[in-house]
């Protein structure tokens, strides 16, 4: 296990140690666990209660932290405190190892693909006519490599991937488990025949996918191939488990998907976009540049650079705001109502209205 001393981790994140620097610290561990010999962070400050009984070696804080102090540990002061928490986290356990080397006797490898050197292969892996590996590429037991595909340098596929005909990987792409890209998109024309009968009559998906470098693919997510042309993922970009991508959609760079968010197809993503979790998106509207969808919206149409929307279908998030704290006050609001009808109809009897019936209730 890695172990520095506290102001060698201080360094190495970049902050202003406060404390001990000869303490020794041996990993990262959340704020409520987290021992004597380890550190931990605090980027949220709804946990800022938990640093006065932490038993933490050391706390990673914002700057301009001046909560409560922790029992026995330092404080490691950063700009950006969650950033800092990672490179600890590079640190002390750096990123995961794969257990296989090259090429495993139970991959089934087509003699037209080639692996460039330092490729490793799983078993029971099948690599498609003509397909190209990068350099470096690990590839897991049970994926698919189809005919033609290009994976580029440094590229990691975990468990039954599979990459349909033509799909484009670029440089230090990660897919996780169970994942497919480049099937067929969804596209089919509603035609009544020469029998009068209403068939929807698939289209050729005749595209494919392209995702651009350093991109990382959760587990089971679905990205349609183009009917024509490519779909892409702008280099950067990230996606949690289970998001699904419609056919001909353009995700510009460093986009973040959450888990279960859905883009039909022609949807055109500018760079730094966020959809949250269960965010849908219909056909052929356009997203600006750092917009952000909130968990659950419906958006229906073109999204302004820079906007935050919520709700079903997507408005303004203030306006969503303003709408939900009318909607928990609908019960007094309908009872305030109910009584303001029943003083109009009794104002209307005094005044002899032949219409003063009783309200009716709602």
């Amino acid at each position: 296990m890695a172990e520095m001393k506290l102001s060698e981790l201080a360094e190495r994140v970049g902050g202003r140690l406060e404390g001990d620097g000869g303490k020794v610290i041996r990993g990262v561990a959340p704020v409520e666990t987290a021992g004597g010999d380890e550190v931990t962070f605090l980027a949220n400050r709804k946990y800022e209660r938990h640093v006065a009984q932490t038993s933490a070696g050391a706390v990673i804080v914002p700057e301009d932290y001046s909560g409560p102090q922790p029992p026995a540990g330092a404080l490691i002061r950063c700009k950006d405190s969650y950033f800092a928490f990672r490179e600890a986290m590079v640190a002390f356990h750096g990123f995961r190892e794969h257990p296989f080397e090259g090429v495993d006797p139970r991959a089934d490898i087509h003699p037209t693909a080639s692996l460039a050197p330092g490729a490793r292969v799983g078993a029971f892996v099948t690599v498609a006519r003509g397909a190209k590996i990068g350099a470096g590429a690990v590839i897991y037991p049970g994926c698919y490599v189809g005919e033609s595909v290009r994976m580029g340098d440094g590229c990691t596929l975990y468990p039954n991937v599979t990459l349909y005909d033509g799909t484009v990987l670029h440089d230090r792409v990660t897919i996780h488990a169970g994942t497919s890209i480049g099937h067929d998109g969804f596209g089919y024309a509603t035609h009544a025949g020469a029998d009068k009968v209403v068939r929807h009559e698939k289209i050729p998906q005749a595209g494919w996918v392209e995702i651009e470098s350093d991109v990382e693919i959760g587990a089971g997510c679905a990205i349609d191939r183009a009917t024509m042309g490519a779909t892409v993922i702008g280099a950067g970009t990230k996606f949690s488990n289970l998001v699904a991508i419609g056919h001909g959609t353009r995700l510009g760079k460093h986009c973040l998907l959450v888990a279960q968010a859905g883009l039909a197809g022609s949807v055109v993503v500018e760079d730094y976009c966020v959809f949250a979790g269960q965010a849908g998106v219909v056909g052929h509207i356009r997203i600006g540049r750092g917009a952000k969808i909130a968990a659950q919206a419906g958006v229906t149409a073109d999204v302004p650079a820079g906007q935050e929307m919520g709700g079903s279908p997507a408005i303004p998030l203030p306006e969503v705001r303003r709408s939900w704290m009318v909607a928990t006050r609908l019960p007094q609001l309908r009872s305030a109502v109910k009584r303001l009808a029943r003083q109009v109809q009794a104002l209307k009897k005094r005044l002899g209205d032949s219409d003063a019936d009783e309200p009716e209730d709602f």
